[in-house]
C-alpha cells in the first residue's frame, strides 16, 4: 500500500511523525531533488522520501556527506528544481564552505536547508543551535513549532527562498521531528518543471574580463543585506508570526511571552492549565533570523515586564535585549541569560512551569507526594544499564581482537581514537578502547597528529564504513603523504547502522533500493597509498587478531578492514528469509566463574549468575555469533548444533 505521505488526499486528516510531516511537505511543494547523510534525529525525513520516490517522480538520494547532499541540492536549484537538503545538526557543520557561497547566489527555484537539532544531544556529540550558523551565513530562519508547522513551513520556505533568492533554514528539533501529531493533508501539487540554468553570480556584476572579483564582493554582500532587510514582511505576509493580546485585566501588570518552535506547546500547555489564558499576551516567531525587530517592537511597545521561552541558545533572548535597549530599555527581559530557564538541555513542562510562575507571581506545581513515593519505589526496580553494543555485534569481536594484538605485540600500550557511529560505544565498559572520541572522520586526522606529537605507542584509528565514505579517505591519504604511522580498524558493518540501516556507497543499492556499483574500501585505501591492508571477519577470532597484530608491526600506515554485516540487520534479513537464529550455551560443568565473558568481553546477551557462580547466556538475546565460544579462556562456551532429528545439543 502506499505510504500516506505519496496519497493525493487533501483535507485528509492523519497521523505522522514530524519528519514524515517535512517529507508531505516536500511532495506537497513539488521539491524535486532531495538529498542527505543519514543523521538522527533528521533521518526518516529521506528514508520516508525514498519509499514513494518514484510514485511522486522525485530524486532522492543518501549522499556520501552533508557539504555533498547540500552542493546536490543547490544544483538542482540552480537549474530550476525545488531542492532540499535535510541533515542534523553536526552535519549542518559540514555545509558551511558551500552555504557562505549560496548567499551570494541567485538561484530560479526553492532552496531549503532542513537543519535538525538535538537539544540535549539525545542522539548527538553537542546541542548546538544551528540559528547561529543562519546568522553567520545571513540566511533566513523557520521554526514550525508542531508537526502541522513542519509540513506547511516547507512550502513557506520555498516560497521565501525563491522571493528573495536565497537559501532558507527549516530549524527543527528533536520534539518535532520525533513527536507524532495529527496534520491535515494539503493538496499534491506535482508537475515537473523545466530544466534550465540559472544563476545572477555571474549575470549582475561580471567585470570587464568576465571574472567576478573583489570590486563587486562588497556590492553583492550589500545585495544580500536588502534581500534580508524585505524577510520580515515577507514572513508577516505568510503568517509567520501569531500574536495573542492580552484579553483580561486581573493582574496587576502586563506581561507578554515571546516563543517558537516547540516550547511555545510548553506555554501553552502552562497557561491553560493554571487558568491563565488571556491574562497574558504571547508572540509566536515562526521566523527567527533575520530577526523581526518590527513585530518584537509592536508587541512589547505596551508591556511592562517579557518572558522568553526558547530552546537552545539565548538566541531570540540576545537579539530581544539588543534590540530593547535603544527603543525601551525599562523592559525587562527574562529567559535563559537570566537563569529562569535552564541554559541547557531541553526545556520541558516543569522548567517552563517554574520559569513561567515565578514570572506571573504564581507558586509553581509541585509534585504530589504519592508520586514521588512511586517514582522512587519504581526506580529500585529498574537494573542500571550503561550504553552497549547489541548482542553479537561485530565492532565487539574487532575491539576485542585488538585489545588481544596490543597484548602480545605493545605490552597493551598503544592510543586508541575513535569517531562517530555505533562503534563509539567501544569506549565504554568492558571494552574501553578508545581514549577519545571526536567527529565524523575525526579518528584518523587525531591520529596524524598524535602520531606527529611524537607518541611511541601504537596509535590506533577507529573508524566506521559509511564514516569512511563520509571523511576518512582525505585523513588516511595525509597519513601516508605524512609518513604518518598510523593503524587504521574500519570497522564495516555493511551499512548505516546508528542512524536506521540506510544504504552508503559500499552497499550496492541506492536510498531507493536501486542496485548501484559497490566502492570498495580496500580498493580505496590501496589508492590512498596504503601498503598494509587486511580484511578480516571479526567473529573469527584468530584471523582479526593476527590481521591486527601484522598492522601494529608493519612500519607505516596500516588499515584492517573487520568486515561483518550489522548483527541488527542480519537478524531483519533472517527472520524475512525463515532462517533460525541457534544460540551458543554455558557449559556449566566447564565454567569456573571467571567472569571473562561478561567483564572483560561484554555481551549483552551473556549475564552472570551470583548464587551458582556460573555465566549463563539468554536465548533469546544471543543470535549465534560464537566469538564467546573463542572468548572463554576455559572452553565452557559451546555452539548449541543441530542433530538430524531437528532438536539441538552441545
Amino acid at each position: 500500500m502506499t505510504h500516506i505521505v505519496a496519497r493525493d488526499l487533501p483535507g485528509e486528516r492523519v497521523l505522522l511523525l514530524g519528519n514524515e510531516a517535512v517529507a508531505r511537505g516536500a511532495i506537497e511543494s513539488n521539491v524535486e531533488i532531495v538529498a542527505s547523510y543519514p543523521g538522527t534525529p533528521a533521518s526518516e525525513i529521506v528514508d520516508t522520501l525514498a519509499l514513494v520516490a518514484d510514485e511522486v517522480n522525485m530524486h532522492v538520494q543518501w549522499s556520501t556527506n552533508e557539504m555533498v547532499a547540500f552542493e546536490v541540492a543547490i544544483g538542482g536549484a540552480i537549474c530550476g528544481k525545488r531542492s532540499i537538503a535535510s541533515m542534523k545538526h553536526i552535519g549542518a557543520n559540514w555545509i558551511v564552505d558551500p552555504l557562505m557561497h549560496a548567499t551570494y547566489h541567485g538561484f530560479s527555484a526553492g532552496l531549503v536547508l532542513v537543519s535538525a537539532d538535538d537539544p540535549s544531544g539525545h542522539s548527538s556529540a553537542n546541542e548546538q543551535d544551528n540559528r547561529y550558523m543562519a546568522l553567520l551565513a545571513e540566511i533566513p530562519v523557520l521554526e514550525p513549532s508542531d508537526v502541522q508547522e513542519a509540513k506547511d513551513y516547507v512550502r513557506l520556505a520555498m516560497e521565501l527562498s525563491e522571493e528573495v533568492h536565497l537559501p532558507v533554514m527549516l530549524r527543527l528539533v528533536t520534539r518535532i521531528c520525533h513527536s507524532r501529531g495529527d496534520l491535515v493533508l494539503g493538496r499534491m501539487e506535482r508537475k515537473p518543471t523545466e530544466t534550465k540554468f540559472y544563476d545572477d553570480y555571474y549575470s549582475d556584476f561580471v567585470l570587464g574580463d568576465g571574472i567576478v572579483g573583489p570590486k563587486v564582493i562588497p556590492e553583492m554582500h550589500d545585495i544580500l543585506h536588502q534581500k534580508l532587510a524585505k524577510v520580515e514582511e515577507m514572513a508577516a505576509r505568510k503568517g509567520l508570526f501569531a500574536t495573542e493580546k492580552r484579553s483580561k485585566q486581573t493582574l496587576h501588570t502586563n506581561l507578554g511571552i515571546i516563543s517558537s518552535s516547540a516550547p511555545i506547546n510548553y506555554v501553552h500547555d502552562y497557561l491553560t492549565k493554571r487558568g491563565m489564558k488571556g491574562e497574558v499576551s504571547i508572540l509566536k516567531l515562526g521566523l527567527t533570523n533575520p530577526f523581526p525587530e518590527k513585530t518584537v517592537l509592536e508587541f512589547t511597545k505596551d508591556l511592562d515586564a517579557l518572558m522568553v521561552v526558547e530552546e537552545g541558545e539565548p538566541f531570540i533572548e540576545r537579539h530581544i535585549s539588543s534590540v530593547l535597549k535603544d527603543h525601551k530599555p525599562s523592559l525587562k527581559v527574562r529567559g535563559k541569560i537570566t537563569k529562569d530557564l535552564p541554559g541547557v538541555g531541553e526545556l520541558n513542562y516543569a522548567a517552563v512551569d517554574k520559569a513561567l510562575s515565578s514570572f506571573i507571581g504564581l507558586a509553581p506545581e509541585t509534585v504530589p507526594s504519592e508520586i514521588i513515593e512511586m517514582m522512587g519505589a519504581a526506580s529500585k526496580l529498574l537494573t542500571p544499564r550503561m550504553l552497549t553494543m547489541c548482542a553479537g555485534c561485530p565492532h565487539r569481536g574487532a575491539y576485542y581482537a585488538a585489545k588481544k594484538a596490543t597484548r602480545t605485540v605493545s605490552n597493551a600500550k598503544y592510543i586508541g581514537v575513535g569517531d562517530i557511529g555505533c562503534y563509539t560505544l567501544g569506549m565504554y565498559p568492558p571494552l574501553r578502547f578508545m581514549q577519545a572520541v571526536f567527529c565524523m572522520g575525526g579518528s584518523i586526522g587525531v591520529a596524524n597528529g598524535i602520531v606527529k606529537a611524537g607518541i611511541k605507542d601504537p596509535v590506533i584509528a577507529t573508524i566506521g564504513d559509511s564514516t569512511f565514505y563520509h571523511a576518512g579517505i582525505p585523513a588516511l591519504i595525509n597519513a601516508t603523504f605524512n609518513q604518518a604511522n598510523i593503524k587504521v580498524m574500519v570497522l564495516d558493518n555493511e551499512v548505516t547502522a546508528m542512524t536506521g540501516f540506510q544504504p552508503h556507497p559500499g552497499c550496492g543499492e541506492t536510498a531507493t533500493m536501486k542496485p548501484t556499483k559497490k566502492v570498495s574500501i580496500e580498493e580505496i585505501s590501496k589508492a590512498c597509498g596504503i601498503e598494509f591492508i587486511r580484511i578480516a571477519d571479526p567473529y573469527d577470532m584468530k584471523a582479526s587478531v593476527d590481521a591486527m597484530e601484522g598492522a601494529l608491526r608493519f612500519d607505516g600506515p596500516a588499515v584492517v578492514i573487520f568486515r561483518r554485516i550489522c548483527s541488527q540487520e542480519f537478524l531483519r534479513k533472517a527472520r524475512r528469509t525463515g532462517q533460525r537464529i541457534v544460540p551458543c550455551v554455558v557449559i556449566d560443568e566447564m565454567c569456573v566463574g571467571c567472569k571473562t565473558c561478561v567483564a572483560a568481553f561484554g555481551c549483552p546477551a551473556i549475564g552472570f549468575d551470583k548464587g551458582r557462580k556460573k555465566s549463563f547466556i539468554d536465548p533469546l538475546a544471543c543470535m549465534g555469533c560464537g566469538v564467546c565460544v573463542a572468548v572463554c579462556p576455559n572452553g565452557a562456551i559451546a555452539e548449541r548444533v543441530k542433530r538430524e532429528d531437528g532438536s539441538e545439543g552441545e
